[in-house]
């Protein structure tokens, strides 16, 4: 999979995470305070994550970006991923904006339209799918305004439920018109 696409939008910008970056996503990662909706995995060791790039580097069902926050910030603030690709199909998730001082400005919301811009203009996606805690209200809030559908729901891994989400290049372009002004690469 390449893992060489870039978009702008405004202060943020999606990019191909690299090397560099591996340790803030690892920080942001074990802080238990960001990660209460995810699947505990334990502590992540500077050693594990190294291995968990490298192997990410060839993985080709997964495309991860580094997101970066340019006008106030001047740096990495999180992370968005395109990943299980099936076919025309693929998932997004894994997001997660791990520095405080990016939160509440918009960040995730932007990221979020631009990772998946690139998964229908350039990998050819037509259909885009995701899953969100009930409970984790910012991210369900964050996925319904960028126009995710509820389609199902599931028994969440860290318990409760998690709502099925989806959503087509069409519907991503009625609820977010700025898609046509996002700088891709």
């Amino acid at each position: 999979m390449d893992h060489n696409y870039e978009a702008v939008f405004e202060n943020v910008r999606i990019r191909p995470l690299v090397k560099d970056d591996i340790e803030k996503l690892r920080v942001w990662r074990n802080d238990a305070s960001k990660t209460q909706f995810l699947r505990s995995i334990g502590e992540i060791t500077p050693k594990m994550q190294e291995a968990w790039f490298e192997n990410y580097l060839s993985n080709p069902d997964e495309i991860t970006f580094a997101i970066d926050e340019t006008e106030r910030l001047n740096r990495i603030v999180g992370s968005v991923t395109l990943y299980n690709f099936n076919g025309s199909t693929a998932e997004v998730g894994k997001i997660q904006i791990g520095d405080s001082e990016a939160n509440g400005c918009g960040i995730g919301r932007k990221s979020l339209v631009m990772a998946m811009w690139i998964g229908f203009q350039k990998l050819g996606l037509r259909k885009i799918v995701g899953s969100v805690h009930r409970e984790n209200i910012a991210a369900h809030v964050n996925d319904m305004r960028v126009g995710f559908q509820i389609v199902g729901a599931h028994s969440a891994p860290t318990g409760g439920i998690e709502d099925e989400l989806e959503i087509d290049e069409k519907r991503l372009m009625d609820i977010n018109p700025f898609v046509r002004q996002i700088e891709m690469k």
